[in-house]
């Protein structure tokens, strides 16, 4: 067993970074807290592993965490150092969304199992374990608190473990792909997750707008209820769920309390919103004091239809035997190597994709060359889907 450090001083935390940006890799994962406890995207726990030695490294006790955490940040963003993780988009995210750091040189594990094409791709990292490394590991902590101090011991040896094999497994799948001749497939698909950078969603109602078939003349109530949920939950800093849940917030929209005494005796709201200033705000947005603000117009990319919708007559055909010629070659991957490597090269996504811009825009090296392999197997024209459809159809 590794040994497990638990750090939480900036002085224990330099002294493991003057440590670690001197080895050649680390397996990195994070807990974090997103809208589950309280309100916003918070970083918990971070975990490191250097082959003998677990670190957790927790960020609550700092008083400054983004200043006292640099040491960190600065071997995150070293390419001198590799860095393993598992499905690491959500943990790239936060550190850029919270610190503005941008990781380098990223091993993960879920793309390497991914590019193996044996399965489905998307595995949990304790089934993976115990698939190529035979080891069970527990996840009874998964939904833990992680916010919550002290942390219970076996929290502390559930975060470990989301490390401590991280290394062995990179290994294991390296060399499996290897065998398979897939290593720069593996090496071009996770230099791309150092591009990966967090964007704010402006309008992050839409979203739930559209899962719950909101109408465009009912979408102003239920941006400003939804904002008004935002703004409570920051200030009571709970998620915006245990202000009132998204299927009340729906229903609020098409049987809207009339008055401020309807407000009052409305369910499922937290009891903050039926003190003032909140009573007032939403009493409102009863029906006859509502005054919508019509949303914002979408921008032109917003606004732009699907390629396919844009086309008619003799182009919507060319697009046709466009499409037609990539689901016959994605049928030749499938029965040559295997569906998934297939799905891999020509997802429905990408299919879309190819038929407006060609292979080479779309593609990633490895899955041109694939697509390369394939057509001149099958005496096929690659040239027909490399350009972009507007310079093959003019």
């Amino acid at each position: 067993m590794a040994e497990i450090q638990y750090l939480t001083t900036p002085d224990a935390i330099r002294q493991a970074a003057d440590w670690l940006r001197n080895q050649p890799r680390i397996a990195v994962d994070l807990e974090f807290d997103d809208m589950r406890h309280h309100y916003g995207r918070n970083l918990a726990l971070i975990q490191l592993f250097d082959g003998a030695t677990v670190y957790l490294i927790d960020p609550i006790p700092l008083v400054d965490a983004a200043a006292q955490l640099q040491p960190l940040w600065d071997i995150l963003g070293d390419a001198n150092v590799e860095k393993v993780f598992h499905s690491c988009k959500s943990d790239i995210l936060l550190l850029d969304e919270l610190y503005g750091v941008r990781v380098r040189r990223i091993t993960d594990t879920s793309v390497l199992h991914t590019l193996l094409a044996e399965s489905d791709n998307n595995i949990a990292l304790g089934r993976l374990i115990q698939s190529e490394l035979g080891i069970e590991v527990d996840k009874g902590e998964q939904k833990s608190n992680w916010l919550k101090r002290p942390l219970t011991e076996a929290q502390k040896q559930y975060a470990a473990n989301d490390v401590l094999y991280l290394l062995e497994l990179a290994d294991r799948l390296a060399d499996k792909l290897a065998e398979l001749g897939r290593t720069q497939w593996g090496a071009e698909e996770n230099a791309i997750l150092e591009d990966v950078r967090y964007t704010r969603d402006e309008r992050p109602y839409l979203r739930i707008a559209g899962k719950y078939r909101i109408q465009p003349h009912e979408l102003p109530l239920f941006r400003d209820l939804y904002l008004l949920r935002d703004q409570v939950a920051k200030e009571l800093d709970r998620p915006p769920y245990m202000v009132f849940s998204n299927d009340r917030l729906s229903e609020l929209v098409r049987d809207t309390p009339r008055s401020t005494n309807d407000w009052r005796a409305a369910r499922g709201l937290h009891p903050e919103l039926k003190r003032e200033p909140y009573l007032q705000q939403l009493a409102a947005m009863s029906p006859d004091k509502f005054v919508p603000v019509p949303e914002p117009p979408m921008t032109a990319d917003q606004r732009r239809f699907p390629f396919r919708r844009r086309l008619n007559g003799e182009r919507a055909a060319r697009a046709d035997a466009r499409e037609q010629f990539l689901m016959t070659l994605k049928a030749h991957i499938a029965n040559d190597i295997n569906s998934y490597v297939a799905n891999l090269v020509l997802s429905n996504r990408l299919i879309a994709d190819i038929v407006e811009q060609g292979t080479e825009r779309v593609l990633r090296p490895w899955q041109k060359q694939l697509l390369r392999d394939a057509t001149q197997r099958h005496n096929l024209d690659y040239g027909f889907i490399s350009e972009p459809f507007d310079a093959v159809n003019a």
